[in-house]
C-alpha cells in the first residue's frame, strides 16, 4: 500500500508540474474571488462589525476550497478513468478500486494541503489580520472537518459509475457546501447533525481566540468525530451499493 501511495504521490506531483500554468491560474483565481468577497463585504457592511467577520470569511473560504477538492477528487478520477478506458483495468489490479481511490485522495491531499496553506497566507496578507494558528490543532481540526467531504466524495464516485456524468450535480453541490459552512450553529445547536458545521465552528474559535486542541470541551470533539465517522461511513456504504449496481448492469465498459 505504501508503494501505491508513493506512486500516486509522484503522479500527482507530475501532473501539477506538467500543467503548471493551469495550477497557477487556479491559485490566482481563488485569491481573486477572495479579494472580491472581502472588499465587497467591507463596502457593503462597513464599520467595526466587518472586522469581526474577517476570521470567519477567511476560515470559511479556506475550508470551502478544501471541501470542494475533497468532493471532486473521487468523482473526477472515476469519470476520467472511465473516459480513458482504464476503469476495467483497475479492477484487475491486486487492490480494490475504493482503496485505489482512497490512496490517490491521500496523495492529492498532501499536495493540495500545502497549496491551501499558501492560500491562507495570502488571505492574511490581504486582510492584514494574522490568525492564531497552532500547527497541531489547526491540522487536526482541518482534517476532521474535511473527512466528511471525502465520505461524500465516495458517494459522488459511486454516482459517477452508475450515471456516468454528474458534472451538473457537482456544480450544484458547490453552492450547497458554501451554505453548510455558514450555518448559525451557535443559535441552533441541532444544525450540528449536518456535515462540516461543528468543524467550522471549532476552527473559527481556534483562530480567533487561540484555543488549543486539548482546551476544547470533550462534547465538542465528540460531535466533530461523530460527524466525521457517520458521514464517511455513509458515503462509503452508498458507494459500495452503487458500485455493485454498476457492475451488475455491465456499465463499466459502456462510456
Amino acid at each position: 500500500m505504501w508503494a501505491l501511495f508513493w506512486t500516486a504521490l509522484k503522479k500527482e506531483w507530475a501532473i501539477m508540474r506538467s500543467y503548471g500554468l493551469n495550477f497557477f491560474m487556479q491559485f490566482v483565481t481563488l485569491i481573486l474571488v477572495f479579494v472580491f468577497l472581502y472588499f465587497g463585504l467591507g463596502y457593503v457592511g462597513g464599520g467595526p462589525k466587518v472586522s469581526q467577520t474577517q476570521e470567519g470569511l477567511m476560515v470559511g473560504y479556506w475550508l470551502w476550497v478544501g471541501i470542494i477538492m475533497s468532493l471532486s477528487n473521487f468523482s473526477w478520477n472515476v469519470m476520467q478513468y472511465a473516459q480513458q478506458g482504464l476503469l476495467e483495468q483497475l479492477y484487475m489490479t491486486p487492490w480494490r478500486l475504493r482503496g485505489i481511490l482512497a490512496v490517490e485522495a491521500a496523495a492529492s491531499f498532501v499536495i493540495y494541503f500545502l497549496s491551501n496553506l499558501g492560500l491562507l497566507l495570502f488571505f492574511m496578507l490581504i486582510t492584514g489580520r494574522w490568525l492564531r494558528l497552532e500547527p497541531v490543532t489547526t491540522f487536526l481540526l482541518y482534517v476532521a472537518t474535511l473527512l466528511p467531504g471525502y465520505g461524500l466524495g465516495y458517494l459522488l464516485a459511486g454516482l459517477a459509475m452508475r450515471y456516468k456524468n454528474i458534472a451538473q450535480l457537482f456544480n450544484v453541490l458547490q453552492f450547497v457546501m458554501a451554505g453548510l459552512l455558514t450555518l448559525p450553529v451557535d443559535r441552533y445547536p441541532w444544525l450540528n447533525v449536518l456535515p462540516f458545521a461543528q468543524g467550522v465552528r471549532m476552527l473559527i474559535t481556534h483562530v480567533r481566540h487561540g484555543t488549543l486542541a486539548w482546551q476544547f470541551p470533550w462534547p465538542a470533539w465528540a460531535v466533530l468525530v461523530g460527524q466525521t465517522l457517520v458521514y464517511f461511513a455513509l458515503g462509503l456504504t452508498l458507494y459500495g451499493r452503487l458500485e455493485n449496481a454498476a457492475r451488475e448492469r455491465g456499465l463499466l465498459a459502456h462510456y
